[in-house]
């Protein structure tokens, strides 16, 4: 395997201690409808494109409204040693969400990490305060996700590379199965679990920049 690696990391519930999607868009719109949208794209009964849209049809919300909700999410604080050692050593970390780019450019650059590439869907708000949600990567991947993140491990990496691939929920499925190494929490690694996909646990981002900090001395 080669030592020459390439990251790719979750935002939501990954780098954010929280999941920052639905707290803004169940807090700005009807929180009980936007459940009703998340468990039937959990079901697999309604895509993700479709999942966003309808309830962004329902959400009123300003950029200095969205901005003073975010002031106060935190980030996973051991995130920095892991985006730390990776600039040290070369190694490329690209954030991948089917979230919004609207609240995760921000959150990212309060915390000094505005320099890493995003692939996200995108989000914006009208002077009128309606939301507007796009999806420049849609059609390109697996067809379920609003961005498939498969489809950026896939279109990203460079012969020779050792993709690693970072997550959490049901949205990163698509990558984990395309990455050499994944780690895993919550119900990505319930998933791996039980689908017999490799993979490495980890709590923190401690964990990971200790592995791979391993996997470059070997």
């Amino acid at each position: 395997m080669s030592t020459q690696l390439r990251i790719f990391c979750d935002f939501d519930g990954t780098i954010a201690q929280r999941d920052v999607g639905n707290l803004v868009f169940g807090h700005f719109g009807s929180e009980s409808h936007w459940w009703g949208l998340v468990e039937l794209w959990q079901q697999g009964r309604l895509e993700g494109r479709e999942m966003w849209r309808r309830q962004a049809e329902v959400m009123r919300l300003t950029e200095t409204e969205l901005h003073e909700f975010l002031a106060p999410l935190a980030i996973d604080t051991s995130f920095g040693m892991l985006a730390g050692f990776a600039r040290q050593e070369g190694i490329p970390v690209t954030i991948v969400s089917d979230g919004m780019d609207a609240y995760i450019a921000p959150i990212l650059a309060a915390h000094g990490f505005g320099d890493l590439p995003l692939r996200t869907n995108r989000m914006e708000m009208t002077s009128e305060g309606a939301v507007r949600v796009e999806f420049p990567w849609y059609g390109q991947g697996c067809g379920q996700c609003a961005n498939c993140k498969g489809l950026h491990v896939r279109r990203e990496r460079l012969p020779g590379e050792t993709t690693v691939y970072i997550g959490d929920g049901p949205s990163d499925i698509c990558g984990a199965r395309e990455a050499d190494i994944v780690f895993a929490k919550k119900q990505l690694l319930a998933w791996c679990r039980e689908n017999s996909h490799p993979h490495y646990p980890f709590t923190s981002f401690a964990d990971i920049h200790d592995h791979l900090q391993g996997l470059l001395k070997r």
